[in-house]
């Protein structure tokens, strides 16, 4: 298996516009530019109150050119329900990638606290499977409807409710890959989640999934600085030669 993971690429960065990040646009293009990076996703939070985006993206639009350096405008929103819905406002033209989040548990009628789903599993009153089901029908429903898509730390939401990401059976990590797949969406190694796992990253490789990197950085100082996704490449045995390792 060679499916290569670039590490000249930074899929997930936040700014100012995030809110809770320190970094500047600029102070991240500049960070990519010194780190020898050709692509960066310029990713900014939302929920569906936000008002923010169009003039996140003429901030964006407004930096000046790189040269070898791609520059892509991205919004992170959470999963809502296990229907999939999505927490985000209607977008402008202009937005490159939607970043799908499990940022809380997506339950039916809603999103769920992950501290309310592990007293729900630590109690019996819900299994570990079912649990798994509804995040991965989740994901799915997800991936249908979310346009140009990029899955963020897929799975991060697990150890937050007391389960391993090894709860997630093959069978469920194939359908979930197929669905990815068939919507074009691109999954990242997430550096600062360290997720997900080299198991996971191997199921969707075998579906020819493209993967990507990402620092997920809130300061510039962390854009395009990959220990912990070198080490989950490496463990799944899917880095190709292409990019910097």
């Amino acid at each position: 298996m060679s499916l290569p993971v670039r590490l000249d690429e930074d899929y997930h960065v936040h700014s100012t516009f995030s809110g809770d990040a320190v970094s500047t646009l600029a102070q991240n293009v500049a960070a990519a530019r010194e780190r020898g990076l050709r692509t960066v996703c310029l990713a900014e939070h939302v929920r569906r109150e936000t008002a923010a985006v169009p003039g996140f993206l003429a901030a964006v639009r407004a930096l000046p050119p790189v040269p070898g350096l791609r520059v892509l405008a991205g919004v992170e929103a959470k999963i809502l329900d296990t229907r999939g819905r999505l927490d985000l406002p209607d977008l402008p033209p202009g937005v490159d990638l939607v970043l799908i989040a499990d940022h809380q548990f997506p339950g039916r009628d809603g999103p769920l606290p992950p501290s309310q789903v592990g007293a729900a599993l630590a109690g019996g009153v819900m299994t570990a499977a079912t649990a798994v089901e509804a995040l991965v029908e989740a994901t799915v429903a997800a991936l249908r409807q979310a346009g140009p898509a990029l899955i963020a730390h897929l799975f991060s939401v697990l150890p937050k409710v007391g389960l391993a990401e090894s709860a997630v059976p093959a069978h469920l990590l194939g359908l979930l890959a197929s669905a990815a797949r068939q919507a074009g969406a691109l999954v990242e190694v997430n550096e600062r989640w360290g997720c997900p796992s080299a198991r996971t990253l191997a199921s969707f490789a075998a579906a020819g999934v493209p993967l990507v990197a990402s620092t997920d950085s809130h300061d510039c100082a962390d854009v395009g600085s990959y220990p912990r996704v070198r080490e989950i490449v490496g463990a799944a045995r899917i880095a190709g030669p292409a990019g910097r390792r």
